[in-house]
């Protein structure tokens, strides 16, 4: 019974340490991306199909895991409280 609650507090604390290493590098994906849209004046589809294949996948794997959604939504909530007035 002992093991199973550690185990258990182990795996969630590696994932909670996992969320919070992310959400800096998804605040940096998110500022790129937007940065790139307002300076390409392109619609966000349309970056997207320019961009390479190996671009594509890794935008994918780093916004479309579910592993990644609350390092995502955090980082994007950030984005727009800082980001509110511009």
């Amino acid at each position: 019974m002992m093991e199973d609650s550690f185990i258990f507090y182990v795996i969630g604390g590696v994932l909670l340490l996992y969320i919070v290493i992310m959400i800096p590098i998804q605040y940096r994906n998110i500022v790129a991306t937007k940065e790139e849209i307002k300076k390409s004046k392109k619609t966000h589809n349309e970056m997207y199909e320019k961009m390479s294949f190996e671009e594509q996948q890794l935008q994918f794997n780093l916004q479309g895991s579910l592993l990644n959604l609350p390092s995502t939504l955090i980082a994007t909530l950030i984005y727009k409280i800082r980001h509110r007035n511009k």
